[in-house]
């Protein structure tokens, strides 16, 4: 998948109002009200990373969960990172 330029870029940032972008990431973080709930979070994202192919990189710190997107192979952020933001925007966050 290529990887996207500035524009492009920066109009997919404004749906992604929640996350930011550093260098070649989006990154994103959540705190839970235990470590269940994070990680009941994770298994969500592994659930749609699996369905797309595409993999973040997860840090669990006891009740935080951050998320960091970016296309390794293709050098910076492509659409499958934006795609990916999408469905993780999705997961229910009141279990």
């Amino acid at each position: 998948m290529p990887k996207m330029n500035e524009p492009e870029i920066a109009e997919r940032m404004a749906a992604r109002k929640d996350w930011e972008r550093l260098g070649d990431m989006l990154v994103r973080s959540w705190q839970f009200p235990s470590i269940r709930r994070a990680l009941e979070f994770v298994n969500q994202v592994v659930e749609r990373a699996e369905r797309l192919d595409h993999h973040p990189d997860i840090i669990l710190s006891y009740r935080t969960v951050r998320l960091e997107l970016s296309t390794h192979a293709d050098g910076g952020l492509t659409e499958v990172d934006f795609l990916l933001a999408a469905e993780i925007d999705l997961i229910p966050l009141d279990r």
